[in-house]
């Protein structure tokens, strides 16, 4: 009898045992997180238009894991997604496609990820393409510190750390659109070797006159002026900024306004030419680069989409040959003209 009452209670401990490891947490439940550190450099930030096109509603935040391990880093082609922790704060970030590069959408002011669905899934085709939300925006949960002042410097070295959190560390392509062109600029300065093209999209150029000291997002306010420090090029070089890195200037035949036949900015035509003026004068940052001029509004991705994937193209075909960027006939076809 003794027997028994021994073995029952030895079985009924062993069942304790195993239901407790089966409620043990794994990792692949937790979302990933680490500090990681980015050179520093002596720039800051500068922001975007006075006003961006208005964005489809944000979705609410939402706290989830990864939905695959991070990829390879020669050749990824597995979809990355979820809210990942880089250098204190949360961003969500979707990754899909493979090949040979990277391609790192910084959106605008205000801007979800969800404004580029359109033209997203084409990316995807070309290579392997990622989206993300910056804190406060779209998935990504607001920062704990709601009070703090945000520059375009801080937004790049918080997306440098996402990158490398969420394996995707490699080469990359970046496309700037408006106040993200100045980010875009601000990251090449913080992380040069792993950027291999650049488009900017109607993109703010530092210490432009229609920005303003402080623009706002998420409830913070943005510091244009550190912002256009850290991505202008530095003073004591006399060579181009970005070297022979292909850079593409993306403009809108009709800047005015987020769309064509929309609303209008209201601004006077001399700080429409200045505009224009500011966006030849990117070309400047690279010895190779080409200026299209696109008929389109501020909000190029959602007027003229095959513009933007052509740019995409073009900049990854450049990147990955070597060869210098070239106005070709495709720009006919997206009612666009290079030069």
């Amino acid at each position: 009898m003794r027997r028994w009452l021994v073995a029952g209670v030895a079985l009924t401990t062993l069942i304790a045992i195993v239901g407790a490891i089966a409620r043990w947490p794994t990792r692949e439940t937790e979302v990933r997180a680490a500090t990681v550190s980015t050179p520093s450099s002596g720039h800051a930030s500068i922001r975007p238009p006075a006003t961006t096109s208005a964005p489809p509603a944000a979705q609410s935040p939402v706290s989830q894991s990864p939905s695959s391990t991070a990829p390879s880093s020669t050749a990824p082609s597995s979809t990355v997604a979820g809210v990942f922790v880089a250098a204190g704060v949360r961003q969500w970030l979707h990754c899909q496609g493979s090949g040979p590069l990277t391609v790192v959408v910084v959106t605008g002011l205000q801007t979800p990820a969800s404004a580029w669905a359109s033209v997203r899934p084409t990316l995807e085709r070309i290579t392997r393409t990622c989206v993300y939300d910056r804190p406060g925006l779209g998935r990504s949960p607001a920062r704990h510190d709601t009070t703090r002042v945000v520059d375009a410097e801080l937004y790049a070295r918080e997306l440098v750390a996402l990158l490398a959190v969420a394996g995707e560390g490699r080469r990359v392509v970046l496309v700037g659109h408006s106040f993200g062109g100045l980010i875009a600029r601000a990251f090449v300065a913080i992380d040069p070797t792993r950027v291999r093209g650049v488009l900017l999209a109607e993109s703010v150029t530092p210490h432009d006159p229609t920005t303003g000291a402080y623009w706002a997002e998420a409830g913070h306010r943005v510091n244009m002026v550190p912002s256009s420090v850290a991505a202008s090029p530095p003073k004591a070089s006399h060579e181009p900024a970005f070297g022979r890195l292909p850079l593409l200037v993306l403009s809108a035949s009709n800047p005015e306004g987020d769309h064509l036949g929309g609303p209008t900015y209201g601004q006077p035509p001399s700080r429409t030419e200045l505009w224009r003026t500011q966006q030849r004068a990117e070309l400047a940052l690279s010895d190779n680069a080409i200026q299209v001029i696109a008929r389109s509004g501020h909000v190029l991705q959602q007027d003229n989409p095959a513009a933007v994937v052509d740019a995409v193209r073009a900049l990854v075909a450049a990147a990955t040959t070597g060869k210098f960027l070239q106005c070709k006939n495709i720009w006919r076809d997206d009612k666009a003209t290079c030069r």
